[in-house]
């Protein structure tokens, strides 16, 4: 199925772009497809979003279709066709 990934910030100057289009599984959790969005990038992309380990970095906020998914959720929260996945880096400031 396709999905939409959107970059925000930091990580759309590290993509590159502001959207990508994505073919996953049909079966496909919300890791899972950031996991395959992010090996197809940089690795400094890469790296911004996933650990070493496999997991999410949990510094990244996950919305789908602008509702946010927690990190404990991203690995169960399965994916429809045509949902949009948006990340956003961390903000800091003050």
């Amino acid at each position: 199925m396709d999905i939409t990934i959107q970059f925000e910030a930091q990580l759309r100057n590290i993509a590159g772009c502001s959207t990508t289009r994505l073919s996953v599984p049909d079966v496909c959790s919300v890791a899972e497809a950031i996991r395959i969005a992010a090996a197809s990038f940089s690795s400094e992309l890469e790296q911004r979003l996933v650990t070493p380990e496999g997991s999410l970095q949990r510094s990244v906020l996950l919305f789908v279709n602008d509702e946010m998914v927690s990190h404990d959720q991203c690995e169960s929260h399965p994916l429809k066709s045509a949902d949009t996945i948006l990340l956003y880096p961390p903000i800091s400031g003050g």
